[in-house]
């Protein structure tokens, strides 16, 4: 993201100084390869077994789905629903009830590409209705009989199996999801998630090397986000509820919308908390007088 720079005269580090143990157990996150089996709330329990105060999962994943599970500890949890509303990557199994020409299954999957309705399924924890969601890419990588390989890219709150089931309906065959796994979520891929095994042993050793392998600042979460970085004068109000003013704003991304989520900075390039820009980039940047950024959630503790 391009950086536009409102007070050139505060230097701003460009890296965040290495938290101290107790600090990142304060203000962390853990990526779960969860497994198949347990619900996500089953799946983080354990974390809680170990000691940790608070332990809050971003985005729910059922039994039948494995894959990356954010997972924020202790003060962290204030802004796990930053990674519940991201954007996610799925690779699915969908088999099909009869078998279909290749050419037809990749037919059918590129209609089911931008924007799309669905119907809440009726076993969801939410109201049952019919919402808009968009797939931003799906293509076929596999075809093995009745057996289809999905790649899916898309917004958060797209029900999968309910996918499958349309892409089945629209082929005129009928189809299933047998197996669901999540390969992204946010800025996280499968690739950093670790295993149940391996956060315990993390977390029951004194190796600070295993520790900060799976215990990820806060600043992780929010790399894919617009973000504003304010002078330190702002931190005590800000952590007491106020916004920011125009003339705290320091620097931010390009790119901001008006009443967008951004991610808020202090100096030392370290999160404070979470934000609602009332302009946009061009109007952060320039305006004199009035608030900037509404506080949503703050992290610091200041007396």
């Amino acid at each position: 993201m391009k950086i536009l720079v409102r007070d050139k005269s505060v230097k701003i580090l460009k890296r965040t100084p290495k938290k101290s143990i107790e600090e990142l157990r304060e203000h962390s996150l853990v990526i779960l390869n969860k497994p198949k089996g347990p619900y996500s709330r089953k799946a983080t329990r354990f974390l809680l077994d170990l000691g940790i105060k608070k332990a809050g999962h971003a985005g729910t994943l059922d039994p039948i789905t494995t894959g990356v599970l954010p997972i924020f500890l202790n003060r962290g949890n204030k802004i796990s629903s930053i990674l519940s509303l991201s954007k996610k990557i799925y690779r699915a199994n969908m088999h099909l009830h009869k078998e279909v020409p290749k050419a037809d299954i990749k037919k059918a999957v590129k209609k089911f590409t931008g924007k799309i309705e669905q119907m809440v399924p009726r076993k969801a924890a939410v109201k049952r209705q019919l919402r808009t969601r968009e797939i931003y890419e799906s293509k076929v990588e596999k075809v093995e009989g009745r057996n289809v390989t999905l790649y899916v890219e898309c917004e958060a709150g797209t029900y999968i199996r309910k996918l499958i089931h349309d892409i089945g309906e629209d082929l005129g065959v009928g189809a299933n999801m047998d197996d669901l796994e999540r390969i992204k979520s946010g800025p996280f891929f499968l690739k950093s998630a670790q295993s149940t095994k391996t956060i315990t042993n993390a977390l029951t050793s004194n190796d600070e090397k295993k520790l900060r392998k799976v215990i990820l600042p806060l600043e992780r979460a929010v790399e894919e986000m617009q973000k504003v970085w304010v002078d330190d004068g702002v931190i005590k109000p800000f952590s007491h509820g106020s916004p920011v003013y125009y003339n705290g704003i320091l620097q931010l991304t390009d790119g901001i919308k008006k009443k967008e989520k951004v991610a808020v900075f202090n100096t030392k390039n370290e999160l404070i908390g979470l934000g609602i820009a009332r302009g946009d980039s061009k109007e952060l940047l320039t305006e004199t007088e009035g608030v900037a950024i509404r506080n949503d959630i703050n992290l610091l503790k200041i007396k």
